[in-house]
């Protein structure tokens, strides 16, 4: 099993989420409730813009909640919805999606686009948007991600205050009649210096990051600016105990501390957060994005990329992908080939049979090897066992297979010259293709794709061609019989072994 390092790339990844805040690819955390359109980052500073990627929010229940999401690479573009996945054209593609560099995928939690420019969106259908990009855009991007420069608050020197510097992010549509938050609303927003009234929910906001159970993540990620924004989100919402004003920015720091290479606690309860998973998944707040299941078993165990939140199957379960019924043993997993066949069943074609086990096929081949014998001129045993004697005086057909592999073998028996009573084996034929080409054995051996043995043993004055044919398709002619089995001194040891 292969261990991937944790990386803490934290410092690659912009994020918007909850009630309009926003964290910058340098780190900044700041509030902008503009409900249009927006560039939230795309990639500047250069004559031809490889990538970018805009949303728009509205409200709903009071909620601002992201409506779509559309982001462009190189010549092609996507509209994310909650619905469906559009593409260049406007019609819907299907999930998973793989054309020209670009991935989508859909999991229970997130709608994901990646591009093999070097960006990752991830969005959770709901409030939340993550973009990863690749440490080669540093200096290169713009948008409410920032410039990826590595000082958080140039956008902001160079930019005014956070809904000014929103306010020239947005995409400027046709017949869009959207309104830009007014800047007078900047004393509402403010992430540091908390107003008055807000200042309450503080505490209240303090005693759920300051706890034992998230320590792997406040050694990595100082919480102080979500703990502001979780105290912002309280003072906003008319109902405080909503699960939207507490549980978002939340949910957004157990995402961040896993790019930074935490592990966050699974902080959420029945009572508290919940989240639901479909068939009999769990919810954790840590996984692997790479699922195991029944067709792929190993997957997780080789995934390079970081660990999410998201709907996971318990310990020791893999995920029926065959007959979509949930989490399931792997002792359980079914095979698919024309049917759907359970463990322990067993599927033929041709001359191979396979079995299904715990969702892998094992497969042999039924060819076997089967030998038909003439001893004694006259002496035969078919290749079903069947043992007779025949005195001939003409060529007969030995062996006559059809189809594609069709060929023939002739024997010529005759009386032998010195012993009156007894059948001798003259000479053997081999003819291929219906008779059309007379082959060597080598040839003929490449059509068996198998192997073919004859062993001719007998006195040289009783025959008159020897041929012994070795078993790497070599021909002897004329010589003396020092094939196995030959024992000296035995003259009537004539024998044709043919093995299939």
């Amino acid at each position: 099993m292969l261990i991937f390092p944790v990386h803490n790339h934290v410092n690659r990844v912009c994020s918007t989420w909850g009630r309009e805040h926003f964290k910058t690819f340098d780190g900044y955390v700041y509030q902008f409730p503009g409900l249009c359109e927006y560039n939230l980052v795309s990639e500047c500073h250069s004559p031809y813009q490889a990538f970018s990627v805009h949303l728009k929010r509205e409200m709903i229940d009071g909620n601002p909640t992201i409506s779509y999401v559309k982001v462009t690479a190189n010549e092609l573009s996507f509209q994310l919805s909650r619905s469906s996945v559009t593409a260049n054209d406007g019609t819907n593609v299907t999930l998973p999606y793989h054309y020209g560099g670009v991935k989508v995928e859909k999991s229970q939690v997130y709608t994901k686009l990646e591009s093999k420019l070097g960006f990752t969106v991830m969005w959770n259908d709901e409030d939340a948007v993550m973009v990863e990009i690749d440490n080669d855009f540093a200096n290169r991007t713009c948008g409410l991600c920032g410039d990826f420069s590595g000082s958080p608050l140039n956008e902001f020197i160079e930019n005014g205050v956070p809904i000014e510097f929103g306010n020239k992010q947005r995409v400027q549509l046709s017949n869009d009649e959207c309104e830009d938050p007014s800047e007078e609303e900047e004393e509402l927003v403010k992430p540091v210096n908390v107003t008055e009234p807000c200042k309450k929910f503080q505490s209240d906001c303090e005693d759920l990051f300051r706890t034992d159970s998230w320590s792997p993540c406040t050694k990595l990620l100082d919480p102080a600016v979500f703990i502001q924004a979780c105290t912002q989100d309280k003072c906003s919402c008319s109902n405080s105990s909503d699960d939207f004003c507490v549980c978002s920015t939340l949910s957004e720091y157990s995402r961040q501390c896993s790019h930074a290479g935490g592990e966050p606690p699974n902080w959420r309860s029945s009572q508290f957060c919940d989240k639901k998973c479909p068939y009999n998944m769990e919810f954790k707040e840590s996984g692997s994005p790479c699922m195991d299941t029944c067709t792929h078993q190993e997957t997780s165990s080789m995934c390079e990329e970081h660990r999410i939140d998201g709907c996971f199957c318990p310990p020791g379960k893999v995920f029926d992908d065959i007959s979509m019924t949930g989490c399931i043993f792997k002792s359980e997993c079914q095979c698919k080939r024309d049917k759907i066949y359970n463990s322990g069943e067993t599927y033929k074609q041709g001359l191979e049979i396979c079995k299904c086990n715990e969702g892998k096929w094992s497969c042999e081949n039924l060819l076997t090897s089967a030998q038909c014998s003439v001893e004694e001129g006259s002496h035969v045993t078919t290749f079903d066992g069947k043992s007779y004697t025949f005195h001939g005086d003409c060529s007969y057909t030995l062996v006559n297979v059809g189809s594609s592999k069709a060929f023939r073998i002739i024997a010529q028996l005759e009386p032998c010259t010195h012993l009156q009573y007894d059948i001798c084996l003259k000479t053997l034929k081999f003819l291929l293709n219906n008779d059309r080409n007379n082959v060597s054995i080598k040839q003929l051996l490449f059509v068996l794709k198998d192997q073919l043995i004859t062993h001719l043993l007998t006195d040289s004055s009783m025959i008159s061609q020897i041929l012994v044919f070795n078993a790497d398709g070599t021909v002897e002619q004329n010589m003396q019989p020092v094939t196995l089995p030959y024992q000296s001194g035995e003259s009537k040891n004539r024998k044709l072994n043919a093995t299939l």
